[in-house]
């Protein structure tokens, strides 16, 4: 993967020099509620635009010998743009984090249609800032692959470059370099890093606390040629990241942890500690004592630590995916798609752990799922905590209460049966509301009114939104709430966020869904199921009078039979068709990217590639013929074909689309 990455680096067109782009963004970036405008976020993202081309340029000269041999690059040189990449990570993110406190001015702003609006500029200015933090860190993680290719040679910048980015918190930066943890197999003859690098990569982890990099230490703590001192370093990482939950007892096809507490309990204790330092032998001893009661008890304090931050039972987590839904109100572009709430429970093996209480659209349970689980299934999220500790209590406990409940996910998006348990006890009731609903009910089990949770109402967005949906036996009613409508609460406060992650297939998807949702309002949907879609549909109206074939295909489908079949029906026969043409085109933008980089065709039949992959890779060549002709002429950039592949492919999803569901209805 590593020189995969630097033949994309080393592929780039020489630099282009630009202005430098941040005056014009800066420029544009609201101070407040009242500097939002149509204008202003034109502006931003044409400039964010601009800071992303640019930094997409940075590059350090590669000098050439007098037979046009490339020379190594000068390592002061790739030190410099490192670091300027990093400056230009923090410069974004800081606008990002100024951005988030705009959101609470809005309960103060009169409801009228120019504030309606304002709502909107301001989720598109979020999702702007989101996505070129995002893009800058896509950008740092191939400069950095490539940075340590250079400096691996130059002792001194390697190390000054690990120093710089624990300095100032780079989290992909420890992605970057988890690598010089792990020992080289024997066969390769490459000699592995000296215990005191890994150490300054470890304090590297310790330090940015990404929660993907446990694996990698507990590799380090496993190897045998791993030093005592080195192991109670890692253990000590392990900490300050946060160490994986052990399974919960009765839960199907569990996720293993990368290490339980038992097993760093283990760890620790067969460390021969007569060598160490006094300090060193402390830091043992304190680190096997809370191995142990974790290993016995679970965690037992108020707060679990998830990487950059700790959760508290009762946070709202709001997740940022790849969603049709996130445009169907007038408060959109939606930031957040899917919801759940932190909660508390003791296990049959009497431990206890924090999970993600939430209500899927699928299953006919309430399920839990360890926090640490749950959080690898997103690229963003945010938790949200209520500013009065006893509130904060009564959402946790209201939501373990309700673990194991049966549910029913409520396609008509109402919240009228969660207001039918206001009052009531939550255990042992059926569970009939939406994913934001979930939310909801778990507010009302407070003291606090509706408006403090979710302030602003929302309504159908415009057109024909309301018409289309009800072809899919989907509605919108008057109270509805969104899991983006929470973070406009001044009584919720940001408790950790997840950093922007940006990936150009997810961009693909993307596109095709907003696609969609912006076609619901402006055109007319024409449902056009298939044959086992249109029979599947047919069943499920037959069964509302059959109480038997409603029991079977609730089964057949993963859901309560208690949902409304037919609806259900009628939306799965739309979605999965959008879902297969967002998901075609996200893996055709993959394989044809795969295609750019892979090489001569007959190196990859050299190294073993099988006729069907060289076949395919040759296919994609020739579907790309003339933007692959421009590539192997070094006449395009690594971020120019990529643009170029992600336009193409989400062009012709949004294509496929209309001729599927918004062309002429079919006869």
């Amino acid at each position: 993967m590593r020189i995969l990455l630097l033949s994309l680096f080393c592929l780039a067109c020489p630099a282009i020099v630009l202005a430098d782009p941040w005056a014009d963004f800066e420029a544009a970036l609201p101070h407040s509620a009242g500097d939002l405008s149509e204008d202003q976020v034109d502006q931003l993202i044409q400039a964010a635009d601009a800071v992303e081309a640019w930094a997409s340029d940075l590059e350090w000269a590669t000098p050439t010998a007098a037979d046009g041999a490339p020379l190594p690059a000068d390592p002061d040189e790739v030190l410099r743009v490192v670091r300027t990449l990093v400056d230009a990570k923090q410069r974004a993110d800081a606008a990002l984090a100024n951005n988030w406190p705009l959101r609470k001015e809005f309960v103060q702003l009169t409801d009228g249609a120019e504030n309606r609006q304002r709502l909107g500029h301001y989720l598109r200015t979020t999702s702007t800032l989101i996505d070129l933090s995002g893009r800058i860190r896509y950008r740092m993680r191939d400069v950095l692959d490539s940075a340590t290719y250079e400096l691996d040679p130059h002792p001194p910048q390697f190390e000054a470059m690990i120093e710089m980015l624990t300095k100032h918190r780079v989290e992909i930066g420890g992605t970057a370099l988890s690598y010089v943890l792990l020992d080289p197999a024997p066969e390769t003859g490459a000699v592995p890093y000296s215990p005191a690098v890994k150490a300054k990569v470890l304090r590297l982890l310790a330090t940015v606390r990404d929660m993907e990099m446990v694996p990698d230490v507990v590799t380090l703590l496993e190897q045998p040629t791993t030093t005592p001192e080195l192991a109670i370093l890692a253990a000590e990482t392990i900490r300050q990241i946060g160490l994986p939950q052990d399974a919960r007892p009765g839960t199907p096809t569990p996720l293993a942890p990368s290490i339980t507490a038992a097993q760093l309990r283990d760890h620790l204790t067969a460390l021969n500690d007569r060598t160490l330092r006094p300090q060193l032998k402390a830091a043992r001893q304190s680190l096997l004592a809370w191995a142990s009661e974790r290993a016995e008890h679970g965690v037992t304090g108020d707060s679990y630590r998830v990487g950059d931050f700790e959760v508290k039972s009762g946070d709202w987590l709001l997740m940022r995916n790849p969603s049709p839904y996130n445009m169907f109100t007038d408060i959109s572009p939606g930031l957040f798609t899917h919801v759940g709430v932190v909660a508390t429970e003791v296990g049959e093996d009497g431990k206890r752990r924090f999970v993600i209480v939430d209500l899927p659209e699928r299953g006919a349970k309430i399920p839990a799922t360890n926090v640490d689980d749950y959080l690898l299934r997103t690229l963003h999220y945010m938790f949200l905590r209520h500013n009065d500790p006893a509130v904060q209590q009564q959402l946790g406990a209201a939501a373990a209460e309700m673990i194991g409940n049966r549910s029913n996910f409520d396609l008509t998006f109402r919240t009228s049966r969660v207001l039918d348990l206001k009052g009531k006890p939550l255990k042992g009731q059926t569970i009939n509301t939406y994913c934001a609903g979930f939310l909801l009910l778990c507010a009302q089990t407070t003291s606090r009114p509706r408006t403090e949770f979710f302030p602003i109402p929302e309504y159908a967005a415009g057109g024909n939104c309301l018409s289309n949906l009800k072809k899919l036996g989907l509605a919108i009613g008057d109270d509805f709430v969104s899991p983006s409508g929470a973070i406009f609460s001044p009584a919720l406060e940001i408790a950790g966020r997840r950093e922007p992650m940006y990936s150009p297939d997810r961009q693909v998807k993307e596109a095709v869904y907003d696609h969609f949702a912006v076609s619901m309002v402006e055109e007319t949907l024409h449902p056009a199921p298939d044959l086992s879609q249109a029979m599947l549909e047919s069943a499920a109206r037959i069964a509302k009078q059959n109480a038997w074939l409603r029991q079977f295909l609730a089964r057949a489908n993963n859901v309560s039979p208690e949902m409304d079949l037919e609806s259900a029906a009628k939306a799965a026969a739309v979605i999965e068709t959008l879902d297969a043409i967002a998901d075609a085109n996200m893996s055709g933008f993959l394989k044809a990217r795969e295609a750019f980089v892979a090489g001569p065709l007959e190196a990859l039949r050299q190294s073993g590639a099988s006729e069907q992959r060289v076949a395919e890779i040759a296919q994609y060549r020739q579907r790309h013929a003339d933007l692959w002709n421009r590539w192997i002429a070094g006449q395009l950039s690594p971020r120019d074909m990529r643009i170029a592949l992600v336009d193409f492919y989400s062009q012709q999803g949004r294509d496929q689309l209309d001729e599927k569901f918004f062309g002429p209805a079919a006869p």
